[in-house]
């Protein structure tokens, strides 16, 4: 059953079977992994998981031609999923069903509200250079699932031969993953509200055709200018990121090399723009004919003219002054210029970018907290402190939860993987544990991180008794540390409360 209205099928995945032969010792092939795992995010997105339909062809060595089956599904398909390689290229049976889609959905005469969004959505899996790309997609950015680690040196296809979850460098795979998945749902979504808007009724022909009220929406939207070659990787993970915190992106489209058609685009989309955001380099950026200033300073000089808030951003190891070019080397030393980690810049961009919520009344703020579940997380040696912070809690109508206190190894471990992903805080006691279990817990919840719908509301470390302790030497993002070393009361948890409520500790 698809989840638009209408359609035999939601998705339809176009790939090339080489890209799908698995390595030795490797269960499944690439693409087949990266539809499962989409398939699970997608059912969470949209709420079950027979809620929607994906169709993909699993024996496509055995065509030789369209059958009318894969014929009828593209036909009844709302967006096409291409799986973009140097083999989805060469291969004619992929470029056939492209070339199929879009003129099914040009013959479909469909609504500008209809055709708004994507309907057709790029995984990059391998490098291919820009004007090998299909017409078709030349306007689309696409999902990038490769990276290239220095000039020179061969793209490396992420989450190949297969993505571990339990490998670090895999969590790029996983943060592209849930983006398209969250872009996916999006769409899904919005195509479904237009088709139920737009649905047959008992009204005049007239009225039954005439365009559905735009909808107003005052989602915070940031454009990321385009950079250079050498910070496309950080450039990526800033758009994943303000995504996720529910910030739009632009532009959302490939943006013209000839000057003028840049300009142009630059412009329209600094117009829908509420903050202009920079990442620079050493490297001036290229500057072609028509276009002295260059690419990069240009985006900075239309976002200046449009009076929109800029903040730019240097790596803080970049010495502006060892900077050959003198006009690129005082772009650097702008007053907008940020010398800041990547954790540092991304809380900024999101603070400038998110316009200030109207204070709470204090009940309501209380409600947030009580409504909240803080899993306390301890070792056996250190479960009576932890049972005591729960007992704080719950004075303060809090709901919390303990570890498992029996079960096999496999329970334990599952147990505790399901409240680092279903809780709206923690708490990890370290008093006569090791630091490195503590070290160990927050590893791990970060690399759970990409799973959560939601980013915990609070994080703390507590620590107890016996003193002192040797430091975690790990932090993460707005982790407090509470000091129990003289005793446990409410005071030891008053910051801890206030994050969970949004408040001042002082209030």
């Amino acid at each position: 059953m698809a989840f638009v209205p209408d359609y035999k099928h939601d998705i339809f995945v176009s790939y090339a079977h080489v890209d799908d032969l698995a390595f030795p010792g490797v269960e499944k092939g690439w693409v087949s992994t990266l539809v499962e795992t989409l398939e699970i995010l997608l059912a969470q997105k949209l709420g079950r998981q027979e809620g929607y339909s994906l169709w993909m062809d699993h024996q496509l060595s055995r065509h030789v031609d369209l059958t009318p089956e894969i014929l009828e599904n593209l036909g009844k398909t709302a967006t096409l999923l291409v799986i973009l390689s140097p083999g989805y290229l060469a291969s004619d049976w992929c470029l056939r069903e492209k070339d199929t889609f879009l003129k099914l959905l040009n013959d479909r005469q469909l609504s500008a509200e209809q055709r708004a969004g994507s309907r057709v959505f790029i995984i990059e899996r391998d490098h291919v250079e820009q004007g090998d790309r299909p017409a078709q997609f030349a306007d689309l950015l696409g999902y990038r699932f490769w990276v290239q680690e220095g000039d020179g040196s061969p793209p490396k296809i992420l989450g190949s031969p297969w993505p571990d979850p339990k490998n670090p460098q895999n969590m790029s795979y996983f943060d592209q993953l849930t983006r398209l998945a969250t872009n996916l749902a999006d769409e899904l979504k919005a195509l479904k509200q237009v088709a139920e808007t737009t649905a047959p009724s008992t009204t005049t022909t007239e009225e039954s055709t005439a365009t559905p009220a735009a909808t107003v929406t005052s989602q915070p939207t940031v454009y990321l200018a385009e950079v250079t070659d050498d910070l496309d990787a950080d450039s990526d993970a800033m758009r994943r990121y303000l995504e996720q915190a529910g910030i739009a992106v632009l532009p959302k489209t490939w943006i013209p090399r000839e000057p003028e058609a840049f300009r142009q685009q630059v412009a329209g989309d600094l117009d829908r723009s509420t903050l202009f955001v920079q990442l620079l380099s050493a490297l001036p950026g290229k500057r072609p004919p028509g276009m002295p200033e260059g690419y990069v300073r240009a985006q900075y000089d239309l976002a200046h003219q449009a009076g929109k808030p800029i903040l730019q951003w240097r790596n803080r190891k970049l010495d502006p002054t060892t900077v050959d070019d003198p006009e690129h080397r005082a772009f650097l030393e702008l007053e907008t210029v940020m010398a800041v980690g990547s954790e540092e810049l991304r809380r900024t961009v999101v603070e400038r970018a998110t316009p200030p919520k109207e204070p709470e009344a204090a009940s309501e703020t209380r409600d947030a907290a009580t409504d909240a579940l803080v899993y306390i997380n301890a070792e056996a040696g250190d479960l009576e402190l932890a049972e005591a912070v729960g007992e704080l809690l719950e004075q303060r109508g809090i709901a919390y939860a303990l570890p498992l206190g029996s079960g096999s190894p496999t329970e334990v471990r599952e147990d505790f993987e399901q409240n680092l992903m279903f809780c709206d805080a923690l708490i990890l006691v370290y008093g006569a544990i090791h630091s490195k279990w503590v070290r160990d817990q927050l590893l791990v919840l970060r690399k759970l991180a990409w799973k959560r719908d939601e980013p915990l509301r609070a994080l703390a470390v507590l620590e107890g008794p016996p003193a002192p302790k040797d430091p975690v030497r790990l932090a993460l993002p707005k982790m407090m540390t509470l000091d129990a070393h003289q005793g446990l009361s409410q005071d030891t948890l008053a910051s801890f409360i206030a994050t969970l409520e949004g408040t001042s500790s002082d209030d």
